[in-house]
C-alpha cells in the first residue's frame, strides 16, 4: 500500500492515513570492561540443532536486492585499533518529501587515513513499482544538498520548526550538523548559526518539548573526548609507559575508563525570533539541571514519561559507568534520580557497559518499561516500571538475562512482531573486538541479532533462530530502526552493521490485526512528540508514546503501532497531547492508518 500523508498545511490527500478528525473530541486542559556475574559461567553452551520456523515470526533480508543499499557504512579500520572505530553508524527513516513513503538516511563514518569519509546518504523511496515487496530507492544526496563527510555516528530527526517537514540533526566527531528541510526536496545546513554545532563526539540525540513551551528541545549524548594523537592504539603503550590495554588476555583498544568522558548538552529551543528561518538554540544544560555528578560515557538517550505525569523525563545510558535518569520537575528543570528509581545499576548493584535503550509497555500495565543493551559476558537489562517512579530489574526472571549473556548489544526496539498485542524485543548484536575470534572466550566478533518473543505472561524467549533467514545473518551490528516499509501494518527492521552494508529485514510473519496512529498537532510540535496514545481492543489496554529516537544512533517515523491479535474492533483510541489536551475516538476499525488532529476547543 502506498502511503499518502502530508504534514505541511493539510491532512492527507487520497487513501493513506484515515482522518479521525470528524469524530475526535478534544477536551482542552491546561569499555567496555566485562566482568562475570555469579549467576552464569563463561562456558558457552553447545550450538542447538536448527529449530522449526515459529508462527508469526519470519524476517527476510531484502537489502541485497536493492542496489542503493548494497554499500558498506564505513566506521574505521578492520582491526578496530581505537575506540572510535568500534561505534559504527546509525540511520533514520523520514518522509523528507512528504509523498507518504519512508525515505532512508544512512550515516557514514571515516578511517584514520581518510578523516573526511564518504558522504552520508539520503535514499528516496519510490515505492514498489513491480509489486515484489521490494521498494526502489534512489540516491538523492547531492540533489538534496546533503552529503556531510564528517565522521557521523547518529541521526536525530525532528520537525524542530513546526513547518510540517522533518529536519536532520547529525551527531559527529567534530561539529554536529543541523540540516533544515526547505520543503522543496533540499536542505540547508544551519548548525553553527542555530547554536547546535557541538564539537564533541556524540552518538545519540533526542528531541522533546522538555520545558512544555510548545517547541522541541534537543539533548545530545556525548561519549569521549577523543583524539588519535592523544591516545594509544591497540598494542601501543600509553602515557608514562603504561602497558597496552587487554581484555581476557587479548590486546585490544583502550576502553572508556582509560579516556576522558565528554559531557552531554541540552539545547533549549527559543524559536525563530527574527524570522530569518534559523531558530535560536541555547545551551541550557546547567540551567535545567541536566548535569550528572561527573561526565559519563554516554551512548544511548531517550525521553519518555516515566511517571505518567504529562512531562518528559530523560534516561541516558553510559558505557562502564552507572546510567543516569533525570526526572522532569514540570517547570523546565530536572532532578537526577537514577539510584532512587532503580535505573542506575543492575539488580546486583553493578555498573554495566550500556549502549542502547528501548522503551515500551511489555506487560500491558500502562506503565512504560525500559530495556538496556550491554557488553558481552554480562546481560541485557529489563527494568519493569512498578509505578511511582520506581523500577525493578527483572532481566533473569523475564528470561532475557541468561539468553543475552555472551552477546554484545547495541540498538534495541520494542516491536510487536506477530501482532498478538504484546511487544517483543529486538536487539542488534556485534562485538567491538575482532580479536575475540583468535581464541575461545565464549563469544565472537560477528553475532546473530536477538529477537525475544513476548509470551504474554511477563517472560520472553529468544526465538531468532526460528524467525526466518533475516535473523540468521551474522555480522557486527549496531543500530536498529523499525519502520512499516510497505504500509501493510507490520514493522520491518533496518539494521546497520560495522564496515558492512545495512540489512533491511522485511517482516513476513505478522498475522494479527493492527492499528497505526499518527498525530497532527496544532502548534510547532506538529508530530505530537511526547504524546501518549492509549487504545482498548480485545479486552485489554495498550499504550505507546509518539517518539522519533530509537535505541542507539537512530530515528524513525513518529507513529504508534499496535498489534491487536484477533480483535475485530478498537473500542477506543485516546490521545493525551503534550499540551495537556485530550482526544478520543470510539469504535475504530482495525487494519488502518489513523491520523488524529488536535483541536482547539471542546
Amino acid at each position: 500500500m502506498k502511503w499518502r500523508t502530508s504534514y505541511r498545511n493539510s491532512l492527507p490527500r487520497g487513501g493513506g492515513w484515515c482522518r479521525g478528525a470528524l469524530v475526535v473530541v478534544l477536551a482542552t486542559a491546561a569499555a567496555c570492561d566485562g566482568s562475570a556475574d555469579p549467576k552464569t559461567t563463561d562456558t558457552p553452551s553447545p550450538s542447538p540443532a536448527p529449530a522449526a520456523p515459529l508462527a508469526g515470526f519470519a524476517f527476510e533480508e531484502i537489502g541485497r536486492r536493492i542496489p542503493a543499499l548494497d554499500a558498506p557504512q564505513i566506521g574505521g579500520g578492520a582491526t578496530v585499533d581505537y575506540i572510535i572505530e568500534s561505534l559504527g553508524c546509525g540511520a533514520a527513516w523520514l518522509d523528507y518529501d512528504l509523498d507518504g513513503d519512508p525515505d532512508l538516511y544512512l550515516a557514514q563514518g571515516a578511517t584514520r587515513a581518510t578523516p573526511d569519509g564518504p558522504p552520508d546518504r539520503l535514499l528516496r523511496n519510490d515505492g514498489d513499482p513491480d509489486g515484489r515487496g521490494v521498494p526502489s530507492f534512489v540516491d538523492v544526496t547531492s540533489i538534496a544538498g546533503l552529503g556531510d563527510t564528517g565522521w557521523t555516528f547518529g541521526v536525530a530527526v525532528a520537525d524542530y520548526d513546526g513547518d510540517g517537514d522533518p529536519d536532520l540533526y547529525l551527531l559527529n566527531w567534530g561539529p554536529n550538523r543541523l540540516y533544515r528541510n526547505d520543503g522543496d526536496g533540499t536542505f540547508t545546513e544551519i548548525g553553527a548559526a542555530a547554536g547546535v554545532a557541538d564539537p564533541s563526539l556524540g552518538v545519540s540525540g533526542a528531541w522533546a518539548d522538555a520545558d512544555r513551551d510548545g517547541d522541541l528541545d534537543l539533548y545530545v549524548a556525548n561519549y569521549v573526548a577523543f583524539d588519535f594523537a592523544r591516545y594509544p592504539g591497540r598494542g601501543q603503550r600509553g602515557a608514562g609507559g603504561a602497558p597496552p590495554c587487554t581484555w581476557r588476555g587479548l590486546e585490544v583498544f583502550c576502553g572508556p575508563r582509560n579516556l576522558v568522558a565528554a559531557a552531554g548538552v541540552y539545547y533549549r529551543n527559543d524559536g525563530d525570533a527574527d524570522g530569518d528561518g534559523i531558530p535560536t538554540f541555547r545551551d541550557a544544560t546547567h540551567e535545567a539541571g541536566l548535569v550528572p555528578d561527573e561526565p559519563r560515557f554516554a551512548l544511548g538517550v531517550r525521553f519518555f514519561d516515566a511517571d505518567d505525569d504529562g512531562d518528559d523525563d530523560l534516561y541516558v545510558t553510559n558505557d562502564s559507568l552507572q546510567n543516569v535518569f533525570f526526572v522532569n520537575q514540570g517547570n523546565g528543570t530536572f532532578r537526577e534520580g537514577a539510584i532512587l528509581a532503580g535505573l542506575a545499576y543492575n539488580d546486583q548493584g553493578h555498573e554495566q557497559a550500556s549502549m542502547g535503550i528501548a522503551v515500551g509497555d511489555y506487560n500491558d500495565d500502562l506503565r512504560l518499561d525500559v530495556a538496556v543493551s550491554n557488553f558481552s559476558h554480562d546481560h541485557d537489562t529489563l527494568y519493569r516500571n512498578d509505578g511511582n517512579g520506581l523500577f525493578t530489574d527483572v532481566s533473569f526472571p523475564a528470561g532475557i538475562g541468561t539468553a543475552s549473556w555472551f552477546s554484545l548489544g547495541w540498538g534495541m526496539a520494542f516491536v510487536d512482531v506477530d501482532h498478538d498485542g504484546f511487544e517483543d524485543l529486538f536487539c542488534a548484536y556485534g562485538h567491538v573486538y575482532p580479536q575475540v575470534d583468535e581464541r575461545d572466550v565464549g563469544t565472537t566478533y560477528r553475532q546473530r541479532n536477538g529477537l525475544y518473543r513476548n509470551r504474554g505472561d511477563g517472560t520472553f524467549d529468544e526465538v531468532g533462530a526460528r524467525a526466518g533467514s533475516g535473523l540468521a545473518i551474522v555480522k557486527s551490528s549496531r543500530a536498529v530502526v523499525p519502520v512499516d516499509l510497505e504500509g501493510d501494518g507490520d514493522l520491518d527492521l533496518l539494521v546497520t552493521n560495522l564496515n558492512d552494508a545495512p540489512d533491511l529485514l522485511r517482516n513476513d510473519g505478522a498475522r494479527g490485526a493492527w492499528l497505526a496512529v499518527a498525530l497532527l498537532g496544532r502548534g510547532r510540535n506538529r508530530d505530537g512528540i511526547g504524546a501518549r496514545v492509549t487504545i482498548e481492543a480485545g479486552g485489554k489496554l495498550q499504550v505507546r508514546e509518539i517518539r522519533r529516537e530509537v535505541g542507539y544512533g537512530g530515528s524513525t517515523l513518529p507513529i504508534a503501532h499496535f498489534g491487536l491479535g484477533a480483535a475485530t474492533i478498537v473500542e477506543r483510541v485516546e490521545v493525551r497531547w503534550p499540551s495537556g489536551g485530550r482526544s478520543r475516538l470510539d469504535r475504530v476499525a482495525p487494519n488502518q492508518r489513523l491520523l488524529v488532529e488536535e483541536r482547539a476547543g471542546p
